[in-house]
């Protein structure tokens, strides 16, 4: 009991020197700095576009990153004594495109945000980009006076928000803040409602079903000028507020928004640590990215699932275990390198990962017969590829619409992350 007891006490005293050394350092607002990732297949260049200061700053009171993941990196010094006090893994949908065809012959440009607590004295932001080695350089650094008269203060708009589901101040709790796109005036109720069903489901999945009591989410009313959401390839142009597409990435069923910029000037009007775009269509569709925001269609006989999935990429960075699928992209992983993302495995770290999890009475590699189907392994088949990269188990939700859950492996990787976003 005096065990218990102590280790109670270093847990609550650990979360009051984090939350003074927030206090030392950030305002409650919020930083986010506007930047644009530009090029080609081989070539990636950055630079800020607009700063802005928003009014809640909805994040974790853990202020430096614990997990390592992300293809990209943004660390926050203090300019005096170049201290770290702030850092983040991020993920784009730059570095997605940078893998197709179309990157081999011509370069584009990506908008980017990423966000801090506001800093009271001056800091260097570095923003630093993985090589395929895994090994992370520079691609920019930039020093950031918060009383530099450039920086944009954004205000609370007369746009209705709402708190769906309250367990506790942002500090406490995971913020989810769900906005929709392709809804017109009218249809205010029907996003509501979509709002109120997904979340439901949410929370039925394990292992959400056990940390309800750690989310709170926040709805977020966007008014488009068209119901519905562009379709390129079936000639259906929408006018919508987000900008949704399918065919994202010359994909049929990706379905994202590179209007990064407007997704986060409405976010911004609550506090939140994960965005999650709804898009009013039928058609099977979305997309997930790591620390960027989750976007799924609603009224699909899956879409229940494919929103719980693409969670799991922008939550916890899950990888897709999927490999017989077309995808947008080709040769995404390196398979020479064991990849940062928790549920997959080249087998050249594979203590790192969940090693610790297989029964020693499991064969590694696992067959994929029906005495494994309920077991933690290492199954051959992942990333996008049949052969060199492995999974932890036979099926999972980042594998099939049909599998009952996410598997144990990717369970943990969530509430790691929670327990992260709530300082615990």
């Amino acid at each position: 009991m005096k065990y218990f007891l102590l280790i109670v006490f270093f847990i609550a005293s650990y979360q009051q020197l984090t939350i003074a050394q927030i206090n030392n350092h950030f305002t409650k607002e919020a930083l986010r700095i506007d930047f644009t990732l530009s090029g080609n297949a081989t070539n990636t260049q950055a630079a800020v576009f607009e700063l802005k200061k928003e009014p809640y700053w909805g994040g974790s009171p853990m202020l430096k990153d614990a997990f390592n993941y992300g293809e990209f990196k943004i660390t926050i010094k203090d300019s005096a004594n170049n201290k770290t006090l702030f850092s983040r893994g991020f993920c784009t949908l730059f570095e997605e495109w940078q893998t197709t065809e179309e990157a081999q012959t011509i370069n584009k440009s990506f908008q980017q945000s990423i966000r801090c607590p506001f800093p009271k004295e001056t800091i260097t932001v570095y923003i630093e980009r993985r090589d395929k080695n895994g090994k992370f350089y520079e691609l920019l650094n930039t020093k950031i006076n918060p009383t530099d008269y450039g920086i944009i203060h954004t205000s609370v708009k007369e746009i209705s928000t709402m708190k769906l589901l309250d367990n506790g101040s942002p500090e406490e709790c995971v913020d989810i803040v769900f906005i929709g796109d392709g809804y017109s005036k009218q249809q205010m109720n029907k996003f509501h409602e979509d709002v109120q069903r997904l979340s439901d489901f949410f929370f039925t999945q394990a292992p959400f079903h056990k940390l309800k009591q750690h989310f709170n989410i926040w709805v977020v009313d966007a008014i488009s000028q068209d119901s519905g959401i562009t379709d390129p390839r079936q000639n259906i142009w929408k006018e919508t507020v987000l900008k949704s597409s399918f065919n994202t990435l010359n994909s049929d069923r990706y379905l994202e928004s590179t209007h990064t910029y407007t997704i986060y000037d409405y976010a911004g009007l609550v506090p939140y640590d994960q965005i999650y775009v709804i898009a009013n269509t039928e058609k099977y569709g979305g997309g997930g990215i790591f620390n960027h925001f989750s976007l799924t269609s609603v009224d699909n006989p899956k879409s229940l699932t494919v929103f719980v999935h693409e969670f799991g990429h922008a939550f916890a960075g899950l990888g897709d275990e999927y490999y017989t699928s077309e995808t947008s992209y080709n040769d995404y992983f390196n398979q020479t390198i064991e990849p940062w993302q928790p549920n997959l495995t080249t087998m050249l770290n594979f203590e790192s990962k969940w090693k610790h999890m297989v029964d020693k009475t499991t064969p590694v590699p696992t067959p994929g017969t029906e005495e494994y189907f309920n077991k933690v392994g290492v199954f051959e088949g992942g990333g996008y590829v049949a052969k060199g990269i492995y999974r932890p188990s036979f099926d999972c939700r980042m594998k099939t619409n049909e599998a009952d859950n996410f598997c144990p492996v990717c369970q943990k990787a969530i509430e790691d992350m929670v327990m992260f976003l709530i300082g615990k």
